[in-house]
């Protein structure tokens, strides 16, 4: 019977060993299963996370700006699975600000002044309409009615205006207004005599982004010459063709993020952003730091005060501390318990923020490549220091953007004012930037003379005739003689008489 009940124990401590082993399995399984779900909730949010970090995508732009029985090109999706592809924040603001936010930024004078120092540099000289090359055709009148009719469009303030929405947006287009178009907005626009007439200009309208989004683009043939490249827009609820619109984007984005920035390029002031919150929070961080870089102390007993003296002992603190700021300053006396009072004070120094204020400043005209003369008013420091150099280089720097993006749009608008004007286009009529560094007059005189010296040397010489000078001189229109008549050549001077007058002289004056 011992034996039976010793087995039948044996037998229910096995039995119980298992029910606990099925227990703590089944009990591992749950836990692995919510473990798993965990981790999948984690990275689904985490990939949410990056997502939103990412911010990829399609700008807000008001209802309105497409027609109510049609679609806008891009949809949500233009943008999905773009965050996909990239492992870490590629910039300071990957994601496209939206032009409510850049707006509200253009507010402020730190990130304004990049965009207005660069429109009016750009426009600052201007141009001149030229012949090319050497033509024996009389184009002066020609060139004066062009001339009369840039000036009355307003060519020289809407091209810095349209700079100037382009660097604060992305993007700022111009409209070409045709006499009796007003119906024909969604065909292309041929610039030739065939298409346009005399007298078919109205004149150009200035366009930004958040008025226009895409109609029509090709997304699907990288081979063509318009992949990513809008054909046509919606410009508040009307369709236009881009031929009629001249389209500025100094800095585009690659064909990924077009949709996420509604085909514009990146704003300047998103470029600025991180430079420029940088420098407010260093100017508001050495403001308050000013504010209180002196920190004023009593030491005294406050035991009996806070334990037992209650509100009346509140009120002999407050007393205390207002005797103390009154008194505190030089003209007048400050008293203290000899015994249970000690005065200290700490100062902060301040020899070095306006070092790390003037760092900060500087940095912000780094995406412009803007000097700080320029940008700030602020010239150099120190022995001989000058910003001629940079100035300089700045110089080379502005006459590339007017190359690279001005031109082309310049040169359409003088196509079509030659065709409103005279019906048909002169290839030989070009536009020209006028030089960014202007001579002063000494400089100028100095060159001149230079020049002259030459010249003498090559007549004398036989090099060049005295003609070919003459005809030089009345070809170049900033020199003094320009317009000169070539074949009305003076007579030239008797050298004998000249040169018995000077014997004359130095017989009457030996020293």
């Amino acid at each position: 019977m011992w034996k039976w009940n010793k087995k039948r124990k044996q037998q229910e401590r096995l039995i119980a060993a298992q029910e606990e082993a099925n227990r703590l399995e089944a009990e591992k399984l749950k836990v692995g299963k919510r473990n798993a779900e965990l981790s999948a909730a984690v990275l689904a949010m985490l990939a949410e996370q990056k997502q939103k970090a990412h911010g990829y995508t399609i700008p807000t732009i008001p209802g309105f700006v497409t027609p109510p029985d049609k679609k806008p090109a891009i949809a949500m999706d233009s943008c999905a699975g773009i965050a996909a592809f990239a492992n870490s924040d590629p910039q300071f603001y990957s994601s496209f600000p939206g032009y409510p936010k850049l707006a509200w930024m253009a507010q402020s004078s730190d990130y304004r002044s990049v965009p207005e120092t660069t429109a009016n540099e750009m426009t600052r000289e201007w141009g001149e309409v030229k012949i090319k090359g050497d033509s024996n055709k009389d184009y002066a009148d020609k060139i004066s009615e062009i001339e009369q009719r840039i000036k009355v469009l307003g060519i020289r303030d809407l091209m810095r205006r349209h700079i100037e929405t382009e660097m604060i947006f992305g993007r700022s287009q111009l409209f070409i207004d045709i006499k009796g178009h007003e119906n024909q907005t969604d065909l292309p626009l041929l610039v030739n005599g065939t298409s346009l007439s005399k007298g078919c200009l109205k004149g150009f309208r200035l366009i930004e982004p958040i008025w226009s989004t895409p109609s029509m683009y090709n997304a699907t043939d990288p081979t063509e010459s318009d992949f990513f490249v809008p054909s046509k827009w919606f410009v508040l609820g009307k369709e236009i063709h881009a031929d009629r619109l001249m389209t500025l984007i100094m800095r585009p984005v690659p064909d990924m993020l077009k949709p996420a920035y509604n085909f514009s390029g990146v704003s300047m002031l998103q470029l600025m952003q991180p430079y420029v919150e940088r420098w407010q929070r260093t100017v508001d961080s050495v403001s308050d730091l000013i504010h209180s870089f002196s920190i004023t102390g009593l030491k005294t007993n406050m035991e009996n005060i806070l334990l037992e003296g209650g509100q009346e002992g509140m009120a002999q603190l407050v007393m205390r501390s207002q005797m103390f700021s009154q008194l505190r300053n030089n003209q007048n006396l400050m008293l203290m318990d000899k015994d249970g009072e000690e005065f200290f004070q700490f100062n902060t120094p301040l020899s070095t923020l306006d070092n790390l204020m003037q760092k900060a400043q500087e940095q912000m005209a780094g995406p412009s490549h803007t000097p700080l003369v320029k940008l700030l008013g602020i010239t150099p420091s120190g022995l001989n220091a000058n910003s001629e150099g940079e100035i300089r280089v700045y110089n080379d720097y502005i006459a590339s953007l007017q190359e690279a993006h001005l031109r082309p749009q310049i040169e359409t608008i003088l196509n079509l004012v030659q065709l409103d004007l005279f019906g048909e286009i002169d290839d030989q009529i070009v536009f020209e930037f006028s030089p960014l560094e202007q001579m002063n007059d000494e400089q100028k005189a100095t060159i001149a003379k230079t020049k002259a010296d030459a010249d003498a040397v090559y007549v004398q010489a036989g090099v060049l005739a005295a003609e070919e000078i003459r005809e030089r001189l009345a070809k170049d229109e900033s020199g003094d003689y320009s317009g000169i008549d070539v074949e009305d050549v003076p007579e030239s001077p008797d050298m004998e008489l000249f040169n018995n007058a000077s014997d004359k002289e130095e017989a009457a004056n030996p020293t």
